[in-house]
């Protein structure tokens, strides 16, 4: 099919002036990419440097390096997104730059069935690659993971969407955006280690999708017992063989992503002795944690510290701790030190001088090492389930009794009733950031550099020629870049405007047609797939936000910067739900909201 009988606008001149319009803001924004410099931060050494380093030790054919406290921290994606940077031989900013613009591409291709308009698609499009999420400093210029989120969320909504969407199609037609969720889902998974929250969207929108893929246009009834027996029908006079081959295309991303886990786990216990991805929220050592973590310590800590949601393991629950486990016992100098002249304490300051949070957990693995663990991982696992197995002893035998909390995950700290309102209100801090982008802006500052590691080796890594330092050239580069920076606030600015106002008539859309789908059921075909969608991206959304905010009430002071730098997946969600909030809008004021998408590819 040629381009113009696709898209019969590009013929008029209207739509050649768009076409225009859009190469020229894609243009545009390959600038900004290409003239913005980047932040390196190689004195972050379990975050940014570690990525940055994996990637090099991989060129060198040695993996992921000598094993220590971080090797097995994190995923992989990010690692190997900068590999392919390297091969690219584009600079990082402009690599980075080009994975949003695809996975837009991507997410408007896959909504088609829905926006039936091609200038809204071609809007969507720009909307999604000027996000602030894109511009924003923390997330576009700084060498970290975090900035691959925005597109690795889009990439996946729309290999989900646009199976879904497109279930009554045939295989082959369906057959590309399987690909892309085969894809994106593992990338996504490896990404962080808090992947999980998107696996409810993805589970139903395989069901609904499979559902359909049987059903295709067959009526089902009105009462709960023909619906029944009229998919048994469907059921029946499907082949086998299609079902089969069907349930394995929708299946193939999750069979993909055990697949690779299987691969990365083989090759980590070659190397290290141990059969994981992830040291850190798997094997042994996350048992301990999960363990120290629900001691209760309210009868030998005082009412402040056992109620500080700041300590998650104070310094007499380790105390106690050691009691219990004499194998923990062995480590009581490491201890010592952990809790009185490391630098974990001073981290996060809470009360009297105690570990706070999640910091704990860093500063146990690294108290650890210095005590001799670390150098294979077999030792590790046996250290670290000798320990449990004296601490789940300890449970038994009343010695130690667990916090009565609801603990919605084993990695952070349980909640009591009267604690949801404190999570409730990091929400809404959370809320305001993807909404408001209140904190989104880009600003210059310099890279950092640690001795005995070239700088000029980590900017060949990601094709980079120079960048400053905090130390030196800050003050003619953040002059260099100025202009732009000033025009990138202003776009950030022009969000802030836009993203309440289309939210506000998303939402109100989702209100009034809902009323309208159980009012009359002629509209109920074309609404459905508009209303599932909204409350699958709502609820997700909500979810994710949710297990942010459960997780960083731990850091005193620090709401504000974690519900911005923690909830960057949040934006591609909200954008996506103003993107569909104002196509159900557009077709409906233009009088084509029921007609069928049945042709729409």
């Amino acid at each position: 099919m040629k381009l113009k009988e696709r898209f019969p606008f590009i013929a008029t001149t209207k739509g050649k002036v768009f076409v225009g319009f859009v190469a020229l803001a894609i243009i545009f924004r390959l600038v900004i990419a290409a003239e913005m410099p980047v932040k390196i931060y190689m004195q972050a050494g379990y975050d940014d440097a570690l990525s940055i380093n994996q990637a090099l030790t991989i060129l060198a054919g040695k993996w992921l390096g000598a094993y220590n406290a971080g090797t097995l921290t994190k995923g992989l994606s990010f690692t190997f997104f900068l590999i392919a940077n390297h091969f690219s031989q584009l600079s990082y900013p402009l690599f980075l730059c080009l994975f949003n613009i695809g996975a837009a591409f991507a997410i408007v291709r896959a909504l088609t069935p829905l926006i039936r308009n091609s200038y809204l698609s071609g809007l969507s499009f720009l909307f999604l690659i000027f996000s602030p999420a894109t511009l924003a400093s923390e997330f576009s210029l700084r060498v970290y993971r975090n900035s691959l989120v925005f597109a690795a969320v889009l990439f996946v909504l729309a290999g989900v969407l646009g199976l879904y969407l497109r279930r009554k199609d045939t295989i082959k037609r369906r057959l590309p955006w399987s690909i892309v969720l085969m894809i994106a889902f593992p990338f996504f998974w490896f990404l962080r280690e808090d992947s999980i929250w998107l696996v409810p969207l993805y589970l139903v929108a395989t069901i609904c999708t499979l559902f359909g893929i049987i059903v295709q246009d067959r009526r089902l009834g009105t009462t709960f017992k023909e619906k029944c027996r009229n998919f048994g029908r469907s059921l029946k006079a499907a082949s086998k063989k299609k079902i089969g081959m069907n349930i394995l295309l929708l299946l193939a991303p999750v069979l993909l992503t055990l697949g690779e886990s299987l691969v990365i786990s083989k090759i980590n216990e070659e190397h290290y002795g141990i059969f994981t991805t992830n040291d850190r929220t798997k094997t042994s050592f996350a048992k301990l944690t999960e363990n120290l973590i629900q001691i209760d310590n309210s009868k030998y800590d005082s009412r402040s510290i056992a109620e500080n949601s700041g300590i998650w393991v104070s310094k007499k629950t380790l105390a106690q701790a050691q009691k219990v486990s004499p194998t923990l016992a062995k480590y009581h100098e490491g201890i010592n030190w952990m809790v009185k002249d490391s630098i974990w304490p001073e981290s996060w300051p809470v009360e009297n001088g105690e570990l706070p949070g999640d910091m704990f957990v860093w500063g146990l693995r690294e108290m650890f090492q210095r005590a001799g663990l670390y150098k294979d991982g077999r030792e590790n696992e046996k250290v670290f389930k000798k320990i449990n197995q004296e601490l789940e002893k300890g449970f038994e035998t009343g010695q130690l009794t667990k916090k009565k909390m609801l603990f919605v995950s084993k990695q952070s700290n349980g909640k009591k009733l009267e604690d949801l309102g404190k999570v409730l209100n990091y929400m809404g801090t959370g809320g305001i950031e993807t909404i408001l982008y209140k904190s989104y802006r880009t600003d210059y500052g310099g890279s950092i550099f640690v001795a005995n590691q070239p700088a000029q080796v980590i900017l060949n890594l990601i094709n980079v020629k120079s960048v400053s330092t905090i130390k030196k050239g800050m003050e003619a580069e953040a002059k260099r870049t100025k202009p732009l920076v000033r025009i990138i606030n202003g776009l950030i600015w022009l969000y802030r405007i836009l993203s309440p106002i289309l939210l506000l008539i998303s939402l109100g859309a989702i209100l009034k047609f809902i009323m309208i789908y159980f009012k009359k059921n002629e509209t109920r075909t074309i609404l459905a797939d508009y209303l599932i969608i909204f409350l699958g991206l709502l609820l997700t959304y909500t979810v994710y936000l949710f297990g942010v905010s459960w997780f960083a009430t731990w850091a005193p002071g620090g709401k504000g910067l974690f519900m911005f730098f923690y909830t960057g997946a949040g934006v591609p969600l909200l954008q996506v739900v103003e993107i569909l909030g104002i196509a159900l809008v557009v077709r409906n004021v233009r009088g084509k909201l029921f007609e069928s998408t049945a042709e729409i590819n």
